[in-house]
């Protein structure tokens, strides 16, 4: 018993140990800021494309539809491509689809610049966001896996801010070119905006690092611990012993059998209700900020608010940044289901109070009350939605085992993404039949309330847990709470 006892001792902790001991420091900032600069790019595209619509439509003689379907694209391109990257990021590692990701937006960027009808602009940019779906579930999965459990919270609401930085630049380009967006040489913006994507490539080549957890579930024990010697380095943890408990070794399978068996883990008896419910809650988040994005451009140049629409853009982008730290406070404090609900009802609320404040002022009112209202309204938005995508893009990545964590985050996101095509479309759509721009955000406010129903019911609480690997037999993915570690 006693021999048992001192083996027993002696064997080395699970992997998920070895990252809270490491702790939070420079080693997960080099990530966020290689990897996560998928989302600069993001936002830096999305808010481009959203906003030089007009001037396209302007030059080409586009319809309605073809409007919305300019932007709807750039989302099926990342639904297909969140799709592609849950194989391909459980089979390959993180770092590949990373990769990938931003040489695909840098190419096909460079050549929307220079398409010269809708159809060829509709085709290179589902390469587009073909390219963006691919990184970002791996680049989510792989923050997660590095760092400890009280801060992932911190990885994911640094890296939206890199979004916001993304749509900041672009917003400055805009601003830079025409204040007023009325003559914008869209392709020179286009142009602009694929420099972040180069730059991110070139850097991620060199220096950015597998998961340790990815490299470890596929039998590389000495792989992994030299990524974890070098994480301890960049934290100044020099000589700490990353000794670890190797899991079992993962079969070697094919592409399509890896997608098979990791779909069959997502939406297995624990898991289903929940991949059902964080879907819905993805769609519902990016049909309020994607919507919006595409939508503000078009509304501020009617709904005057004693700026030009530009700066308006500029000033919006910037109510992000507090959203972000909100979003931080809140994650590291409060469990996520809380968090999850606190911002559909104040999104909820922001979407309501615009959508009366603008019905006013775009008929000419300039009642105090009204101007408060959109103000508000359009702070909210762009504050509170950032909430959101920290809280349920952070939660997408905590409910599922390391052999499936890319999986779920695409479908996850996917979903999302769905909200996302759909949303530009619907705006026209709305627009189009009812002649109020207003009915679109109460359309929205109303799915968010639908969404707090659904997370009511979530049945699983990640707040302050490290993330474990699966257990097939009983279909449980053991939660164990964490000490807080930070490298200082």
């Amino acid at each position: 018993a006693m021999a048992t006892t001192d083996v027993a001792a002696q064997e080395p902790p699970p992997l998920a140990e070895v990252i809270e001991r490491i702790g939070f420091g420079w080693a997960q900032l080099r990530i966020v800021c290689l990897g996560g600069c998928v989302w600069l790019a993001d936002g830096s595209e999305l808010l481009l494309i959203g906003t030089v619509t007009r001037a396209v439509s302007d030059e080409w003689g586009m319809r309605a539809w073809q409007r919305g379907s300019t932007v709807s694209i750039v989302f099926l391109g990342i639904l297909l491509g969140n799709g592609i990257s849950g194989p391909v990021g459980d089979r390959y590692g993180r770092r590949l689809p990373i990769l990938m990701s931003y040489l695909g937006i840098a190419v096909f960027s460079i050549l929307s610049a220079f398409t010269q009808n809708f159809y060829q602009l509709a085709a290179v940019r589902l390469f587009v966001g073909a390219s963006f779906g691919i990184g970002q579930p791996a680049i989510n999965a792989l923050s997660s896996e590095v760092c400890p459990a009280y801060w992932r919270i911190m990885m994911n609401a640094l890296q939206q801010t890199l979004f916001t930085f993304g749509e900041l630049y672009s917003a400055s380009l805009v601003w830079w070119d025409d204040p007023m967006m009325r003559h914008l040489d869209w392709r020179w913006l286009l142009l602009m905006g694929s420099i972040p994507s180069v730059v991110c490539l070139v850097f991620s080549w060199l220096w950015l690092h597998e998961s340790p957890s990815f490299i470890a579930v596929h039998g590389d024990y000495a792989g992994a611990k030299r990524v974890l010697e070098s994480f301890c380095n960049d934290n100044g943890q020099v000589g700490l012993n990353v000794d670890f408990k190797l899991p079992p070794p993962r079969k070697e399978s094919t592409p399509l059998e890896v997608m098979i068996e990791n779909f069959w883990v997502i939406c297995s008896r624990r898991l289903l209700y929940s991949t059902i419910a964080v879907i819905y809650s993805c769609f519902t988040l990016n049909v309020v900020f994607y919507g919006c994005l595409y939508a503000f451009p078009q509304v501020l140049t009617e709904v005057h608010m004693n700026a030009a629409p530009s700066v308006s853009l500029i000033v919006g982008a910037l109510w992000e940044l507090p959203g972000n730290v909100l979003a931080v406070v809140c994650g590291m404090f409060w469990p996520r289901k809380p968090v999850m609900i606190g911002y559909l009802v104040a999104t909820a609320l922001s979407l309501l109070a615009f959508g009366m404040g603008a019905g006013q002022v775009s008929g000419g009112s300039d009642h105090w009350l009204h101007l408060v209202l959109v103000h508000g309204g359009y702070t909210g938005i762009k504050g509170f939605s950032q909430v959101g995508f920290v809280a349920v893009y952070q939660y997408s990545t905590e409910i599922y085992p390391t052999v499936a964590r890319t999986t779920g985050t695409a479908a996850c996101l996917a979903g999302g993404r769905l909200g996302g095509m759909v949303a530009p479309l619907v705006f026209e759509w709305i627009v189009e039949t009812t002649a109020n721009i207003s009915t679109f955000f109460y359309f929205t406010a109303t799915l968010c309330i639908v969404n707090i129903m659904f997370v009511l019911f979530l049945p699983l609480e990640t707040f302050g847990r490290s993330l474990d690997d699966y257990n097939e037999e009983n279909e449980t993915l053991p939660l164990t709470a964490t000490k807080h570690n930070v490298v200082t």
